[in-house]
């Protein structure tokens, strides 16, 4: 544990994303917004939710219309941020996919971003599919290692459940940090490596990999 993080609880987590960084870094962008929008309108029909209206039991479902170019970026970025714990195992805080959860394509912010979850990830350069999948099993195989070797103490307790365990809450500045870590210009066959490590846990061979991608 490094001096510079005043030996606090849960920095290990914060010295991963240092040392790990790459020196070429996929860009993250959070939200479809409203604003973004209405400055694109057009005639292509996209399937959303509103992530500021929750309907039980699910969020408001909503066609939007925008012209060819914001169809792509929606279309063509499949992944989102869950931030805060659900309350069971199976929705812990990380990535997902939005039409496996969802059903739609996109995720709308109709008004205020302030704690509005869940949240569309766009990534600059674009990833064909099978590459996104490979970044949300990545990031959250990393959260969870560090979840169990630090108990949780880099990530923020949410204080109001109910739940049977304890609630957390995942900052969008930790999950690009860890998006900032990946790999994604790895050849096929490190990249089949890679996928082989994260299906069985490895994490020190995770590691090493990164390690010997940035030399």
């Amino acid at each position: 544990m490094k001096s510079k993080y005043k030996y606090r609880a849960g920095s290990e987590f914060d010295e991963f994303i240092e040392e790990y960084h790459s020196q070429s870094p996929l860009r993250v962008e959070y939200y479809l917004r409203k604003e973004e929008v209405c400055d694109n309108p057009g005639v292509h029909e996209i399937e959303a939710i509103d992530a500021n209206i929750y309907e039980n039991p699910q969020y408001r479902n909503l066609v939007i219309k925008v012209n060819e170019r914001l169809k792509n970026k929606i279309v063509n970025n499949i992944l989102y941020a869950r931030t805060v714990d659900t309350g069971s195992i199976d929705g812990r805080a990380g990535l997902g996919i939005i039409r496996e959860h969802f059903g739609v394509d996109g995720i709308y912010v109709s008004g205020n971003t302030y704690r509005t979850h869940p949240i569309q990830i766009f990534l600059e350069p674009e990833l064909i599919y099978m590459d996104q999948l490979l970044l949300k099993n990545y990031v959250n195989t990393i959260l969870e290692y560090f979840r169990k070797k630090l108990d949780s103490e880099f990530l923020t307790t949410y204080k109001y459940s109910n739940a049977d365990y304890t609630r957390k809450y995942l900052g969008l500045t930790q999950i690009r940090g860890i998006i900032e870590t990946f790999p994604y210009r790895l050849k096929e066959d490190d990249k089949e490596y890679l996928i082989s490590y994260i299906k069985a846990s490895e994490i020190d061979k995770i590691f090493k990999l990164l390690r010997v991608f940035k030399s």
